[in-house]
């Protein structure tokens, strides 16, 4: 009978080694290589998101600085007329319609020139929300070359909306100017810029509205001029007439502080002693603000001379600058007043005396 071959233990013992050393270390290897394959995944994870968090941060610093920026945009959200925060005693707003390049350059011409080394800030204030690009164009050039344009593009430039420009022009300056006092002329108006700065070191610094006064103004209920939303009364209240009026910081800053509760009218000087008439402050007469609809004549006193043609404008200067006199002979052709604040406004202004400028 055949004997049955001896197994191999050693053969089985080594393949039953193998085997189990297989079962072990090939998932060993295989966690390895996944840890490795895992961290590596990982690792580049962080740094994306490292990178995004980086580039967060610096999108979040250049949007704050560019709404900083912006801030000081004379636009409201068109970034082309961009200006420095300024700083001056007296500034300066020029009402002008876009299409008044002429009148704009006689006035940088001449009694701008008298500045001097004076803390005296300009800006002509023009309306560009219903201009053409052409239009549009113009002005940009415009303050590129010059710097002194207050863009308003939210405010059409018309009659209707003078106290909607005022009243924007107000609340740009209040963020963007510091200043003292406030003078609001038209781009027919000449000034004496050195004789009215001079004047100014003599007022109070707060509570001041200073022009040529009008209390007895019938409402206008017809013409360009025509009051629709008026019921205060049956005459304006006193307001100083728009040619040329100051007025300071304090009552800036409380206009634009409350711009949307003010009431809006036809004429903007008419606005602004409403929208002054609850206030306690100061209200100076000033017969040297020839500022009402047509000029009185020529007086070497006047400060604001209103309704000036760019002629007008540059003999003006020239007497200035070569005599000191604005006007080479005194005339007079309305009769001026004072006002008597001690009386119904309706009272207040009769022009009985002719010895006033």
């Amino acid at each position: 009978m055949p004997i049955a071959p001896r197994p191999n233990h050693d053969v089985s013992l080594l393949y039953a080694i193998i085997s189990n050393v297989n079962f072990y270390v090939w998932p060993v290897y295989r966690y390895g290589e996944m840890k490795k394959l895992t961290e590596k995944v990982f690792t580049k994870s962080l740094v994306f998101y490292c990178l995004c968090a980086i580039v967060f941060v610096v999108g979040y610093f250049v949007g704050v600085l560019q709404c900083i920026g912006w801030c000081n945009e004379i636009t409201y959200g068109k970034k082309l007329y961009q200006v420095e925060k300024q700083t001056a005693y007296l500034a300066v707003i020029i009402f002008s319609a876009p299409g008044n390049y002429e009148r704009r350059r006689a006035i940088r011409k001449t009694w701008l020139l008298n500045k001097g080394d004076r803390s005296i800030g300009h800006f002509f204030v023009v309306g560009t929300a219903s201009l053409e690009s052409a239009e549009l164009n113009n002005i940009q050039h415009e303050h590129e070359e010059f710097g002194d344009l207050m863009v308003l593009d939210k405010v059409s430039d018309s009659y209707a909306k003078l106290s909607v420009k005022l009243r924007e022009a107000l609340t740009w300056l209040y963020a963007n100017v510091e200043f003292v006092f406030l003078l609001k002329v038209d781009d027919d108006s000449f000034v004496r810029l050195g004789a009215l700065y001079n004047e100014l070191k003599l007022k109070p610094k707060e509570k001041l509205y200073w022009g040529f006064f009008d209390g007895q103004a019938k409402v206008k209920f017809g013409g360009k001029w025509k009051e629709t939303a008026w019921f205060l009364c049956d005459r304006y209240l006193p307001y100083a007439k728009g040619g040329g009026y100051v007025i300071t910081s304090d009552l800036v800053r409380n206009l634009a502080l409350t711009s949307s509760y003010l009431s809006l009218y036809q004429n903007e000087d008419v606005a602004l002693g409403t929208w002054l008439a609850p206030f306690d402050i100061k209200r100076v007469h000033d017969p040297n603000f020839d500022t009402e609809y047509l000029s009185r004549g020529c007086f070497n006193s006047y400060l604001v001379t209103h309704k000036q043609s760019i002629s007008l404008m540059i003999t003006k200067f020239k007497n200035l600058k070569e005599t000191g006199n604005m006007c080479t002979s005194e005339r007079r052709e309305r009769n001026s007043y004072m006002y008597n604040w001690r009386v119904q406004p309706s009272l207040c202004c009769i022009r009985n005396n002719s010895q006033i400028p």
